[in-house]
C-alpha cells in the first residue's frame, strides 16, 4: 500500500509538471469545468507510469497520459494539441487518489497563488485576494462564446451558469456568494449578446422566452444580494469581491446595447445594503459622475442611457435630497423609471415625510397625466389612496385622483366606498353619468342602507336619461328605476316628496302616451 501511495504521488507530480508546461491556462480551466461536471467517466493507473481515462464531451474520448515520455500522450478528440480532456483526467486522478487536492492542482496549473488554509469553521476556501480581479477575464476566456449557441433558447447557458458557480463550490460561503452573483451577471450578459442577433420580426417572442428563462437566475441574484452580511462585518476580501461585482453591474448598466434585462435594478439591489457607508457612497458618486462626463450622448429611449442618472438618484434619495433625485430622472421616460419613483414615494409615505412625498407625487402626476390610461395610472392612484388614508385632512390626494378622471374612476369609487364617504361616491357616479343598473349591486345596497339620500340624484338622472331615449324600451327601464326610487323615498319617510316627483314627471311628459301607459302598468302614482 505504501508503495502504491508513493507511485501515485510521483506519477501525479510528474504529470502536473508536464501539464503546466504544455497547457495554457484557458485549456486548464476548460478541463476543470469538465472535471467538476463529472464528465470523466473512468480513470486507471497502468504499469506505474501511464494514466488512462475516458471523458464524455460531444463524443466519448479516450485519454492516455504517458509519464515516462509525455510527448506520447494522446486523446481521441479532434484537437491535435494537448487538450482539456487531459487536464480533466488529471484532476479526476488527483481526486481519486486522495493524495493531492484537485483545487490546489488547478491553482498551480493556472499559475495562481496557493490557496489559503481552510477555515476550521466552514472547511472551505476561496481565491486569494489578489486573484479576484482575474475572475471576470477567466469567465470570458472560458465561456465568452457560449451565447452563440443560444439561437432560439437560453438553455445552453444553464450549464454555463452551473459551471461558473462550480468554480466556487469549495469557497468560503461569504465569498462564494459574490462569485455566484458575478456568474449570474456574466450569464445574463451572454443572453444579451444572443438577443442582439434576433431578427426584428422575432424579437417580441424571443424577448418573452429569454426573460422567462432568466427569471430564476435574476431571482437568485436578488436573493444573494439581500443576504449579504452587514458591510461593517466584511473582511478585506469581501470588500474586494463586492467591488468586482459592482464594477461588472455598473458597466452593463451603462451599456446601451443591452435590451433584455433591467441592469439598473440589478445594480441597485446589489448596492442598496451599502448606501449607509458614507465613504463608499462618496466614492461611488465620483465614479458615476466621471462615467457620466465621459459618456457620449445616447438615444434617450435606450435602457442604458439613463443608468447613471438612476444610480445617482438612488444616492440622492438616500441622503434626503429628493429634489436633486427627481431632477436627475426628469429626462428619462416614465415607463422604465416608474417602479423607482413609486418605491421612493412609498418610502417617504411610510416615513410620513409629506414634503418629500409631495415632491415625488408631483413628479409622478406630471409625467403620468400625459397620455394617461387606466392601467398605467394604477401605481399612482394606489399611492394617492394610501396618502389619503394617512392624511385625510389634505384634499390634494383626492383632487389628483379627480383630475385624472375618467381613468381614475374605478379606483376613486372604490376608495370612497371603502371609506364610507357615500356622498362623495354618489357625486362621482352622478358626474360620470352612471345608472344604478351599472353600479355594483353590493355598493348600491351599502349606500342605500347607510346614506339613501345620496342615491336620489343618481336615480333622478338615470330616469330622465331613459325617458330621453323616446322608445318603449327606455320607458320600461324608466319605470323599473321609478319602482326602486319609490322604495328609497319611503325608506326616508319622504312620501310627499315622492308624490311631488311623480306629479312633476306627469306634467313634464304628459304627451308621451307610451310612457304614461308604462307608468300605469307599473302602478306609478303619487
Amino acid at each position: 500500500m505504501d508503495s502504491l501511495f508513493q507511485t501515485e504521488q510521483l506519477l501525479l507530480l510528474a504529470l502536473e509538471s508536464e501539464l503546466a508546461e504544455q497547457l495554457p491556462p484557458a485549456v486548464v480551466e476548460r478541463g476543470w469545468d469538465y472535471y467538476i461536471k463529472d464528465r470523466v467517466q473512468h480513470i486507471k493507473l497502468m504499469d506505474g507510469d501511464t494514466l488512462i481515462g475516458a471523458v464524455r464531451g460531444s463524443d466519448m474520448y479516450s485519454v492516455m497520459l504517458d509519464v515516462s515520455d509525455f510527448s506520447y500522450s494522446t486523446c481521441t478528440c479532434p484537437n491535435t494539441e494537448h487538450c482539456k480532456h487531459m487536464a480533466a483526467v488529471y484532476f479526476a486522478a488527483c481526486d481519486k487518489s486522495g493524495t493531492r487536492s484537485p483545487e490546489d492542482a488547478r491553482r498551480r496549473l493556472m499559475g495562481l497563488a496557493a490557496a489559503p488554509e481552510k477555515q476550521a469553521s466552514t472547511g472551505r476556501t476561496d481565491l486569494p485576494a489578489e486573484d479576484y480581479r482575474r475572475i471576470t477575464a477567466q469567465m470570458e476566456d472560458q465561456y465568452g462564446e457560449a451565447w452563440k449557441q443560444c439561437r432560439y433558447s437560453l438553455h445552453p447557458l444553464q450549464s454555463v451558469l452551473q459551471g461558473l458557480k462550480g468554480i466556487a463550490r469549495d469557497w468560503n460561503k461569504s465569498i462564494q456568494r459574490y462569485e455566484w452573483m458575478l456568474a449570474i451577471l456574466f450569464t445574463l450578459k451572454q443572453a444579451e449578446k444572443a438577443f442582439s442577433l434576433v431578427d426584428p420580426f422575432s424579437k417580441y417572442y424571443q424577448q418573452m422566452s429569454f426573460t422567462r428563462m432568466a427569471e430564476p437566475w435574476i431571482e437568485q441574484f436578488e436573493s444573494l444580494a439581500a443576504e449579504q452580511q452587514q458591510w461593517r462585518e466584511w473582511t478585506p476580501r469581501q470588500f474586494d469581491w463586492f467591488e468586482t461585482v459592482v464594477d461588472f453591474a455598473r458597466k452593463q448598466g451603462s451599456d446601451t446595447d443591452n435590451e433584455l434585462f433591467r441592469w439598473d435594478f440589478l445594480y441597485l439591489s446589489l448596492t442598496s445594503g451599502r448606501l449607509d457607508d458614507d465613504n463608499w457612497r462618496a466614492d461611488e458618486r465620483l465614479r458615476l459622475e466621471e462615467q457620466a462626463s465621459e459618456a457620449a450622448p445616447e438615444d434617450g429611449t435606450k435602457r442604458g442611457s439613463h443608468f447613471v442618472a438612476v444610480a445617482l438618484a438612488a444616492l440622492d434619495m438616500f441622503e434626503g435630497r429628493d429634489e436633486e433625485a427627481v431632477a436627475r430622472l426628469a429626462s428619462a421616460p416614465i415607463e422604465p423609471i416608474e417602479p423607482l419613483v413609486q418605491m421612493y414615494a412609498q418610502t417617504r409615505l411610510a416615513e410620513r415625510n409629506w414634503d418629500s412625498f409631495d415632491i415625488w407625487m408631483t413628479f409622478f402626476f406630471d409625467r403620468r397625466s400625459k397620455g394617461a390610461n387606466s392601467r398605467a395610472l394604477v401605481p399612482f392612484l394606489f399611492l394617492c389612496r394610501e396618502a389619503d388614508l394617512a392624511q385625510p385632512g389634505n384634499p390634494k390626494w383626492s383632487n389628483w385622483m379627480m383630475a385624472l378622471l375618467p381613468f381614475s374612476y374605478s379606483s376613486l369609487a372604490d376608495h370612497w366606498m371603502e371609506q364610507g364617504r357615500y356622498e362623495e361616491w354618489a357625486d362621482l357616479q352622478l358626474l360620470m353619468g352612471m345608472s344604478p343598473d351599472e353600479l355594483d349591486a353590493k355598493d348600491l345596497r351599502e349606500a342605500a342602507k347607510s346614506a339613501p339620500q345620496s342615491l336620489l340624484p343618481i336615480f333622478h338622472q338615470a330616469i330622465d336619461d331613459a325617458i330621453q331615449g323616446r322608445n318603449r324600451q327606455g320607458y320600461k327601464q324608466a319605470v323599473k328605476l321609478m319602482k326602486k326610487l319609490e322604495k328609497l323615498y319611503k325608506s326616508l319617510k319622504q312620501n310627499q316628496q315622492w308624490a311631488r316627483y311623480v306629479d312633476s314627471l306627469n306634467d313634464k311628459y304628459h304627451r308621451l302616451r307610451a310612457l304614461q301607459e308604462e307608468m300605469a302598468k307599473g302602478n306609478i302614482r303619487p
